[in-house]
């Protein structure tokens, strides 16, 4: 497992904080899951019935169980993992598909990293706390992906299909939106990221 400094930006004194980006999501990172992030979402969840809130308005990652999807990605060829651990504890994780080829007519059947799951920790989400720990984890990991995919020689190529709460986050990104796709559950909308909109990411 290899180890990479990743720069956060802490909100209440909007410092930038070194974090540990770690390419895997091992046995400590789902101990971390399983002693705070998760508690964490399930206290979100009955605060969320207690006021009532209406469901639509809920993380629609509530259900995400990170151990199952970490067990069922491990020892798999064409898959990646990545967590990220500042001020001790885990704030954000994702997995990539490296099998998966481009739907874009300038790129299509080209290979891509494609997003399998990306989240950041509950205490980094505004739509949970009143203030964030952590603004900017979900980016990091998108500049991740995108390193990852010109590593493979993939150019920056991207795809995922992304939740609906999600959707304004990945347009400001810079993706491209294909659409609700209907092969997929829910008729989640597909989102495409090409080698030139990969480099004006970057290079923000």
């Amino acid at each position: 497992m290899e180890v990479s400094t990743v720069y956060l930006r802490r909100v209440r004194d909007d410092a930038l904080v070194a974090a540990e980006l770690f390419d895997d999501i091992a046995e400590d990172h789902l101990a971390m899951w399983e002693r705070s992030w998760r508690p964490a979402m399930r206290a979100a969840l009955a605060d969320f019935r207690r006021r009532q809130v209406p469901h639509d308005h809920w993380p629609q990652d509530l259900h995400w169980n990170w151990r199952d999807k970490a067990v069922a990605a491990r020892g798999l060829l064409g898959q990646q993992s990545f967590s990220i651990v500042g001020e001790a504890r885990l704030q954000g994780m994702m997995q990539l598909n490296l099998t998966k080829t481009a739907r874009l007519p300038q790129q299509r059947g080209k290979e891509l990293v494609y997003i399998d799951f990306l989240a950041a920790a509950p205490w980094n989400r505004a739509e949970i706390v009143r203030e964030r720990e952590f603004a900017g984890v979900g980016k990091v990991l998108m500049r991740v992906a995108v390193e990852v995919s010109v590593a493979q020689e993939f150019k920056g190529r991207i795809g995922l299909h992304s939740l609906p709460q999600a959707d304004a986050f990945y347009e400001r990104c810079g993706l491209t939106s294909l659409g609700p796709d209907p092969r997929y559950e829910g008729r989640l909308t597909y989102f495409e990221m090409t080698q030139a909109q990969a480099a004006r990411f970057c290079a923000r």
